[in-house]
């Protein structure tokens, strides 16, 4: 998605989280998968399936809402016609600012600066966060982090040994700098 407009990023990272939960349901349910999941079909639309995975707690409601702001920031870009419309927009900044995972990843390098025996000094561990704090890598980062999060839960063997996927986000960027 680093190669790509601004356009084509959300829509392709809004693509790649479909697919994944598509995956996601294909081994949940026994039966009637084309019936089912096809386009145009009653599990067929990134809402629908998002929606129903939370029902069926197939995802924490963390893990809703960020799938829900990426499917509407796909859908801005998708339905404007505005050509300049992106990631440096106030609607797509308020909304990338409310990514529950990229928040967890960028709160997480605050308490890298707090650990002990760290590599890196505070000033370059929140020189790295600033990085992650621009509109597009909040979503670049949701994107990635919750398509392995769709991975793990859809082949049944999670590595993410935390209450919820946030937690788990928040740990790994809180490991930045440590020995």
């Amino acid at each position: 998605m680093n190669s790509e407009s601004d356009r084509a990023c959300a829509a392709l990272g809004a693509a790649l989280l479909d697919a994944k939960l598509e995956t996601l349901f294909h081994r949940h349910l026994r039966s009637f998968h084309e019936e089912l999941l096809g386009a145009s079909r009653p599990i067929g639309s990134l809402s629908t399936r998002i929606q129903l995975a939370n029902a069926l707690a197939l995802v924490s409601d963390d893990t809703r809402a960020d799938l829900d702001t990426i499917r509407v920031i796909r859908n801005n870009f998708a339905h404007s016609f505005d050509y300049e419309l992106g990631f440096d927009d106030q609607s797509i900044i308020d909304r990338c600012t409310n990514l529950r995972t990229a928040n967890a990843y960028i709160d997480g390098f605050d308490l890298a600066t707090a650990a002990p025996r760290r590599k890196l000094s505070a000033m370059a561990i929140h020189a790295i966060r600033d990085r992650f704090r621009a509109p597009r890598w909040r979503y670049q980062l949701s994107v990635e982090f919750l398509a392995q999060y769709l991975d793990e839960i859809a082949t049944g063997t999670p590595n993410y040994a935390g209450s919820d996927l946030p937690a788990e986000v928040r740990a790994l960027s809180a490991n930045t700098g440590l020995k």
